[in-house]
């Protein structure tokens, strides 16, 4: 038989048991605000457009720039072409076979699409800015409607119910994050990586200041800009035509086995719009070397490849010197 003692502890176990079984569990820690979570998303968006907005700022300055430096340019040539028309070498008639004023020509042309190619994409940009314009705008009412939300909860909840004050700072750091992201920055982020660019702006500032070495004539340093371009973008839009002034340089400075070589490598880009250009100069590097048979050969397939470019009558005319 039980005894009563043993019954008893027996019934105080159970007991004991069932309270500890009933007892609730601390409460788990409270799940974050999801208004709170939407609008700190909300204004990390904010902050990623605002930076969009200002690097799409900058390249349609270096833009406006780089057409800027190219107009200059082109007025040079132009008065080099009138130079020589006026003033004719006495050796080499000046006429429009002539291999310089060809060159001369073929130079304005390669000029005049790049300039049309950066028209282009700044009219691309300023379409982009006006996007992020309205954008930027929706986010920024999003985020300020988000914030009076909030405001109006706390101003009606319990006074115990109040957020720590650890959450309120978080908020504060976000909302400052939009202004935050300077040049110095992306130049150290940059520079940190091996191959390509943090941002666009950077890229086509590159090019740039490479092309006006070339254009204030300081050839090999330009050469070794474009190399260091085409390393880092190989695949860059702008891969090929820093390729094809490699050759340009080469040809100024009157190496022209050397700028026939760079030429040819513009063909290995697949997306280019530089190959008839430097076709084109390949002809009239051969020419420059005494190479007239392949000067003309590379100008007929010239011809027979890019039978509608702005240099097609520049190679007719060449061709008509060299028979």
């Amino acid at each position: 038989m039980i005894s009563k003692r043993s019954l008893i502890v027996t019934l105080f176990l159970a007991t004991l048991l069932g309270l500890v079984a009933c007892t609730p569990k601390e409460p788990a820690t409270p799940a974050p605000n999801i208004e709170q979570m939407k609008m700190q998303s909300q204004m990390k968006a904010l902050s990623a457009e605002v930076v969009k907005l200002r690097e799409s700022r900058e390249e349609v300055e270096i833009l406006k720039s780089s057409i800027a430096a190219m107009d200059t340019q082109i007025a040079i040539y132009q008065t080099k072409l009138e130079e020589k028309a006026e003033h004719p070498v006495i050796e080499v008639v000046a006429t429009p076979r002539d291999p310089d004023i060809i060159n001369l020509r073929g130079n304005i042309y390669v000029l005049i699409r790049e300039i049309d190619s950066l028209k282009e994409g700044m009219k691309n940009l300023l379409l982009l800015n006006d996007s992020l314009e309205i954008q930027i705008e929706q986010l920024a009412l999003e985020t300020h409607a988000g914030v009076v939300m909030e405001s109006v909860a706390k101003k009606m909840a319990p006074v115990e119910a109040k957020p720590e004050p650890a959450k309120v700072k978080t908020i504060v750091r976000v909302a400052e994050a939009a202004p935050v992201e300077k040049k110095p920055v992306a130049r150290t982020a940059t520079a940190s990586k091996a191959h390509g660019y943090a941002l666009n702006t950077e890229y086509r500032m590159a090019y740039n200041d490479a092309l006006n070495n070339y254009f204030n004539s300081d050839f090999l340093e330009a050469i070794q800009e474009f190399r260091i371009l085409i390393e880092r973008e190989p695949t860059g839009a702008y891969a090929d035509n820093a390729q094809y002034w490699i050759g340009e340089c080469y040809y100024s400075l009157e190496d022209f086995d050397s700028a026939v070589t760079e030429f040819e490598k513009v063909f290995t880009f697949e997306e280019n719009n530089k190959s008839d250009h430097a076709l084109f100069k390949i002809a009239i590097s051969y020419q420059q070397l005494g190479r007239y048979m392949k000067a003309r050969e590379s100008m007929e397939h010239f011809l027979s490849e890019y039978p509608d470019s702005e240099l097609a009558s520049q190679a007719r005319d060449f061709l008509k010197g060299n028979r």
